[in-house]
């Protein structure tokens, strides 16, 4: 059959790709829609039988005939495109994750394509355990750890709040990574179990921090909710059943440090579990909503309904068809934009005070890493925008909208106040309390004399409040300090090179640790000077120091 000539501005008629395979699910009730043997959709009958007929002849308008008669033109091209966007239409195909695959906007994945072979393996072992009794069995243990750490909860506050013995760090962290590998590999097992493989498994980088994953799309083959919901809890079930088993073992633990270290490692593994179940980010609490709800790509298609939202906010122009009908679609598209921006925004704050005062070497990685935090926030922004200014209908009032949008938050970071907090170390010698900053520290770290200083733990996870003082300012003066000045890890017999600024006069008879930090309120200044400060000035005055113009001075403390 020819093609017939097209008139203008008709639309190429619609082909599916080769790749695209559609298939009945294992219970018959849908339609399976796979790319190269991914799945990547569920669809109706009715869509199906509209995929299999984009046969690249037959035009949008017979198709919208046969199949969606209900459907408005546009209605029906809006279809149509989210078909081609999700690479199922001959010349949108993307390419299938691979060994190294980036997903937007800040996740780099390093896998091994014998994850099916390595599962496989895995469960044959692990089958004899994989009954409903061990079901159970971790449920009681993550109830009884529950009550076990609300027992001992004085008792986990003050080691969260502590700094850590280096030894009590090392066995935290590696116990932690074991688990991260087991939580990852309880997905792959229970989708085996199932009658589901995983294609993909090994390491990447989730929002600058390293993680194992499993690619469970496979999961979308199970004929029941129940299991794939299963699939997505079985990793933070095996941190929950850590969690408790730790925290049992700290209420029976007679040995005062072994206690909180396992009190440690109860709190982490919960916050894990805590973090995991967050439904607005690609973790497993959306994995195991999605698969309860039975609505694949769910976040996909709420970020596509906030999107139109904004989208006829600043530029006008009808409402699209909603990507999916439920009354919550917007606002949980709002938040799985917010959300995941949030953390990518802590993600850098802690590399910023992590790296600050380590030269020249950090300077450069913070830079770096706040470059490529723009270049994927602003290549996702740019698309947004580029697809409004395509389909709005009025571009002037995007350009007069968005132009006051970015002064008003301009202008009010610029003139909000906020604290200017110099956060120090100190350490006691004798009756002197010592404040100190770390050897090669960015910006100025002159203290005023008078002004009040508050000295807390320097905890792993929190800081406790200790005393209230007063600075007295001192020359610099180099000096050496405990780590745990600046850092929440005790080692014993090692100090780092710092500067010495000052001293804190505290009421008499107070009670200090050798060492821990001290907060020091030396004013205010703008939101927007303390970003520009803390994010780029500061570490571009360490690489290019004839380039950066100071920025306004802070207001003195009164």
């Amino acid at each position: 059959m020819t093609r017939e000539l097209l008139a203008p501005g008709e639309a190429e008629p619609p082909r599916l790709s080769e790749s695209v395979r559609i298939e009945p699910s294992a219970d018959g009730a849908y339609w399976l829609v796979s790319v190269e043997g991914v799945p990547v959709s569920r669809a109706s009958g009715a869509v199906a039988a509209t995929l299999r007929a984009m046969d690249g002849v037959t035009g949008l308008d017979e198709l919208r005939r046969r199949f969606a008669p209900d459907q408005t033109p546009d209605a029906f091209a809006d279809l149509v495109e989210r078909f081609r966007r999700a690479g199922l239409l001959r010349g949108s195909e993307r390419r299938i994750t691979g060994r190294v695959t980036y997903r937007p906007p800040l996740t780099v994945q390093f896998a091994t394509l014998r994850a099916p072979q390595i599962f496989d393996s895995l469960h044959r072992v692990l089958r004899p355990f994989l009954r409903r009794g061990l079901l159970w069995s971790a449920a009681a243990f993550v109830v009884a750890g529950a009550v076990a750490l609300a027992v001992q909860a004085d008792a986990a506050l003050a080691a969260l709040s502590s700094p850590l013995p280096w030894r009590d760090v090392l066995i935290v962290t590696a116990v932690l990574v074991v688990a991260t590998f087991a939580h990852e590999a309880a997905h792959g097992v229970t989708l085996v179990h199932g009658g589901a493989r995983p294609r993909r498994a090994g390491v990447m980088l989730l929002y600058l921090g390293p993680a194992f994953f499993v690619d469970v799309t496979d999961a979308w083959r199970l004929p029941s909710r129940a299991a794939r919901a299963a699939v997505a809890l079985a990793g933070p079930a095996v941190h929950a059943v850590l969690a408790g088993t730790a925290a049992l073992a700290a209420l029976v633990a007679a040995d005062v440090d072994l206690r909180r270290t396992l009190l440690v490692l109860a709190c982490a593994c919960g916050t894990v579990v805590g973090v995991n179940l967050v439904p607005f980010v690609r973790f497993d609490g959306y994995i195991a909503l999605m698969s309860a709800l039975d609505e694949p790509n769910l976040r996909a298609r709420t970020m596509a309904d906030a999107a139109d939202g904004v989208r006829r906010l600043v530029f006008g122009g009808q409402r699209s068809p909603r990507a999916f009908d439920r009354w919550w679609s917007v606002p949980f598209g709002v938040l799985s934009a917010v959300v995941p921006a949030a953390l990518v925004w802590f993600a850098v704050e802690r590399a910023v005070r992590a790296l600050d005062g380590t030269g020249p070497v950090g300077a450069f990685v913070v830079l770096a890493l706040e470059a490529a935090v723009l270049v994927a926030v602003g290549a996702v922004v740019a698309r947004w925008v580029a697809r409004g200014w395509a389909r709005g209908r009025s571009r002037a009032r995007f350009l007069v909208i968005s132009g006051v949008a970015v002064a008003a938050v301009l202008a009010v970071a610029a003139v909000l106040p906020v604290d200017d907090v110099r956060t120090l170390g100190f350490t006691t010698t004798g009756d002197r309390v010592v404040l100190a900053v770390p050897d090669g520290s960015s910006g100025d770290v002159s203290l005023a004399d008078g002004v009040p200083v508050e000295l807390t733990t320097n905890g792993i996870l929190a800081d406790a409040h200790l005393a209230t003082g007063v600075v007295r300012a001192e020359s610099p003066r180099r000096r050496g300090v405990p780590l745990s000045a600046f850092a929440p890890v005790e080692v014993a017999g090692i100090e780092v090179d710092a500067v010495a600024v000052g001293t804190a006069e505290v009421p008499d008879g107070t009670a200090l640790p050798s060492s821990g930090r001290a907060a020091v309120r030396v004013g205010t200044r703008s939101l927007l000077d303390a970003v520009w400060t803390s994010h780029i000035a500061q570490p571009a005055a360490v690489l290019f120091p004839f380039l950066i113009p100071p920025m306004p001075q802070t207001k003195e403390a009164r």
